[in-house]
């Protein structure tokens, strides 16, 4: 089944990046859009919250796209951000 799409383009491209490294998304109401975990799967893994109307998008999908990146999870170390 197919996610529901973010409303706003910028975060929409932010989270499909997540999703293409393997990152999940579990989609929530409220301010909450959504909760990106990466692959590491457990506790200590790397956790994003995807707000539904920020107050700026492109910053928002910004900083979500530069802590995908920095998540080191996979390497063995296990840093929450």
């Amino acid at each position: 089944m197919q996610r529901k799409r973010h409303p706003n383009k910028h975060l929409e491209a932010a989270v499909s990046y997540g999703e293409s490294k393997g990152w999940r998304v579990d989609l929530r109401k409220g301010h909450c859009w959504g909760r990106m975990f990466c692959p590491h799967a457990d506790r200590s893994g790397c956790k994003i919250s995807v707000w539904s109307t920020p107050r700026n998008p492109e910053n928002h999908a910004s900083t979500i796209i530069k802590i995908i990146d920095k998540c080191s999870c996979e390497g063995g170390e296990d840093d929450n951000v």
